[in-house]
């Protein structure tokens, strides 16, 4: 009797991943699908659920890798107007991945990956509230999540392009550092 010869990919879940930000890139969020992810990996459309429960599982691992790469991006970043212009940059290079992080089901690795990202904002807050740069009568919390609702309006508008009607033209990270320089009373980086 013959040996069968059975398909193993080997690093099927990362190529999964890999497949959905190929996706999202190229289509956007909206048109995700699990079986082109599948046909991308050279798979059967049953093979992806050997490793994500269903769609919004293997969405959810894609949130916590970009989270992941945002926070390194943030962390890169010089002070917290460059931090701002990193954020908003961040979303006008990965539009698919940006709107997938803030769609993917709360919990879980997103979560965390996402808390964790906050956090080099948090703390980038706290050093400029120590530093005098900002005040600090607010709770550095309140402040770093007021700073992100800003930047996530103006990453969101850039993406949706309305910008362009409100006068709001121009690169998306000048837009951001400029913003939360005006915001801040702050110069920019």
């Amino acid at each position: 009797m013959a040996e069968r010869k059975t398909y193993h990919h080997g690093a099927l879940r990362q190529a999964l991943i890999d497949g959905a930000k190929e996706i999202l890139a190229e289509s956007g969020h909206e048109q995700f699908s699990l079986n082109e992810v599948a046909r991308r990996a050279g798979v059967s459309t049953a093979a992806p659920y050997r490793h994500f429960t269903n769609r919004d599982d293997l969405l959810s691992a894609v949130a916590e890798e970009g989270y992941q790469t945002l926070a390194v991006d943030l962390e890169k970043a010089t002070g917290l107007v460059g931090l701002g212009g990193a954020y908003v940059r961040f979303a006008h290079e990965h539009p698919g991945l940006f709107v997938t992080m803030f769609r993917s089901r709360p919990g879980g690795e997103a979560s965390a990956a996402g808390e964790a990202a906050f956090g080099t904002l948090l703390r980038a807050v706290l050093a400029a509230q120590e530093s005098g740069a900002i005040p600090a009568y607010a709770s550095p919390e309140l402040t770093a999540r007021s700073i992100w609702a800003t930047l996530h309006g103006l990453a969101v508008l850039h993406l949706q392009r309305p910008h362009e009607r409100y006068g709001l033209g121009g690169e998306p990270e000048e837009l951001a550092t400029t913003t939360l320089s005006a915001l801040l009373g702050v110069k920019p980086e």
